[in-house]
């Protein structure tokens, strides 16, 4: 109810006009109530001083005795309880209450506060009629001195039945008040919001593709003439939306079907149209690029420089644009439009083929590395001993052992190279089946142990043997722990620690392989994973190249992750993810 305008402008009409009227009712209300009180307080302090008048004489001629019957006679003639007190406090005479009853009244607030400023008032419950009582009390002055105080008291029962009947009329008043208030504001409301509702019935049509559609509206206010422009509007509309539709969508299927990411830009340059690839390129929220500058979307100014020269020359502007926050290359063509002095930029994103450049030259000259080394081996070998090294039985034996060396190289790589390619394609199929990886860790550890004793490492098995079983194939797994162990023997120079551990979070376990090595440049770390690809450029470190990448597909093919932390000169930890078991 309250999502309408004219419930809320209602509502809070008539929330401020009950609160005023309520305000308004409490104020009168207590302004009779304290005017009643006031005047009640003054008449009783002129009834007191009247009092403290008739009982002078008594202090004067010493015959306080009889100011009992005084009090007596003036209380039935101004129909109100008077008490006559000494300064002491004894009570003298009282027109209510026997004076042998009644307590010292030297503590009563009146009776204090009017032998401090000559008259004094109070309201409360009397403990000795035991009714509310207003009680007013004065001075009695004789010769000059204070010799007694004259009160007088009257009981509240008139002055709440008076302000009961006060109170019921404000009532009856403000609710009458505050009904007509709420109907006239909610007549009002309707009066004003109707038309805005109509315009805006009338708006959902034309939103739907209803642009015959037009809204009468007879007054002159605000409402009409926001009708009257609504109605232009809707004129002007309707005369260009056909143009405007048939060529959007021309153009929004030839944008959307693209890769390549393209702005439309106009001749201030001023960014008019994306697709979705533009978006995700250059990492540009779509319904944030229309209407800013170029230079402010895509935030590079080579990129810009083109479009500048492009809109300059009305030629066309090609080139190769580097991204180095984002390691990108991008292609840039920039067309001016005939029609206008818009331009159009497409931007093609090279970076993935660039890296798959990068691999492959990388990949055939690690590879070709790879086979020289023991290639020109043999070669050496078999040229000495072809040259007669061959009548040297010891010397032949010792050529041979390395020439079967080399071959046994040749071998491992080239069967490692087959197991990489299967893996990739899928033709070796995993066995997976719940496996305790702590199992697969101790053989792991057993197999390399006698590497690290050599190699002067202490190599730790930290795994708990309680962690939960993991979905994997227990031989691919022990292969990945195998190379990525071997892997940090190999760069942990003697004295380090190489520490396998592994926990459960997440549904999956994390393994982690940890050394004290001499680490990993930075530059390299993104590319460790690949085939061939080594990170001591003198390939002094002997191995194949191909650990980690196997390592990497076998993980991924588990339907996990594989990864590496690393500081030069500090150690590294490779660690990777297997999914556990349900």
């Amino acid at each position: 109810m309250f999502r309408s305008i004219r419930w809320r402008i209602a509502a809070a009409f008539a929330v401020l006009l009950i609160v005023c009227i309520g305000g308004l009712s409490a104020y009168l209300s207590h302004f009779f109530h304290d005017n009643y009180m006031h005047n009640l307080r003054a008449q009783l302090a002129d009834q007191a001083r009247l009092v403290g008048d008739a009982s002078e004489s008594y202090f004067v001629g010493g015959e306080t005795g009889s100011l009992d019957s005084l009090a007596k006679r003036l209380g039935e003639q101004i129909d109100a309880r008077v008490t006559i007190v000494g300064l002491d406090g004894t009570v003298l005479g009282d027109s209510d209450e026997d004076l042998l009853e009644m307590e010292n009244h030297s503590d009563r607030p009146e009776i204090i506060e009017a032998l401090e400023e000559g008259t004094g008032g109070d309201v409360r419950r009397s403990e000795t009629v035991h009714r509310e009582m207003m009680y007013v009390a004065a001075v009695i002055v004789a010769d000059g001195a204070t010799v007694g105080v004259a009160r007088v008291a009257l009981p509240l029962t008139e002055i709440d039945a008076a302000m009961g009947h006060i109170n019921a009329v404000i009532a009856v008043g403000a609710v009458i008040a505050a009904t007509l208030g709420v109907l006239l504001a909610f007549q009002m409301t309707r009066i004003t919001v109707d038309p805005v509702r109509r315009l805006t019935r009338i708006s959902k049509d034309m939103a739907e593709g209803n642009l015959s559609q037009e809204v009468t509206v007879a007054s002159r206010d605000e409402v009409g003439d926001l009708a009257r422009a609504f109605n232009r509007m809707a004129a002007k509309l309707k005369e260009t939306m056909s143009l405007v539709t048939a060529e959007r969508d021309r153009m929004a299927i030839v944008l959307e079907s693209m890769s390549d990411a393209i702005f439309v830009v106009d001749g201030e340059g001023r960014v008019t149209m994306t697709n979705r690839a533009a978006g995700k390129m250059l990492q540009v929220p779509r319904g944030a690029a229309a209407g800013r500058h170029f230079i402010e979307v895509v935030r590079d100014h080579e990129i810009d420089a083109l479009l500048q020269k492009c809109l300059e020359k009305r030629e066309q502007q090609t080139g190769l644009v580097e991204i180095r926050s984002r390691r990108q290359l991008l292609n840039i063509i920039a067309t001016p439009f005939q029609e206008d002095r818009g331009c159009l930029l497409l931007i093609q994103d090279l970076t993935e083929l660039r890296r798959l450049e990068t691999v492959r030259r990388d990949f055939i000259a690690n590879l070709s590395h790879e086979l020289r080394t023991p290639i020109t081996s043999l070669k050496a070998l078999g040229e000495t001993l072809s040259d007669g090294a061959v009548d040297q039985p010891s010397l032949a034996r010792d050529f041979l052992e390395k020439m079967n060396a080399e071959v046994d190289r040749l071998a491992q790589m080239v069967q490692e190279m087959g197991d990489l390619s299967r893996i990739e394609s899928g033709e070796v199929p995993l066995q997976k089946r719940a496996v305790n990886v702590a199992d697969v860790v101790e053989r792991a550890v057993e197999r390399l142990k006698a590497q690290a004793d050599r190699a002067g490492l202490r190599l730790q098995n930290q795994v708990a043997s309680d962690l939960p079983p993991v979905t994997a194939d227990d031989a691919r797994l022990e292969q990945v722990l195998v190379n990525l162990m071997h892997n940090a023997i190999k760069f942990t120079p003697p004295g380090g620690q190489v520490s396998v551990s592994a926990k459960a979070g997440d549904g999956s376990l994390v393994v982690s392989v940890s050394d004290t090595g001499v680490g990993i440049p930075e530059d390299d770390l993104p590319r460790v994973f690949e085939r061939f690809y080594k990170g001591d450029k003198a390939r002094s470190s002997g191995g194949t190249g191909l650990g980690l990448a196997i390592a990497k597909h076998v993980v991924e093919a588990h339907g996990g992750r594989i990864w590496v932390e690393s500081v030069e000169g500090k150690g590294s930890t490779f660690s990777f993810s297997i999914p556990l078991s349900c």
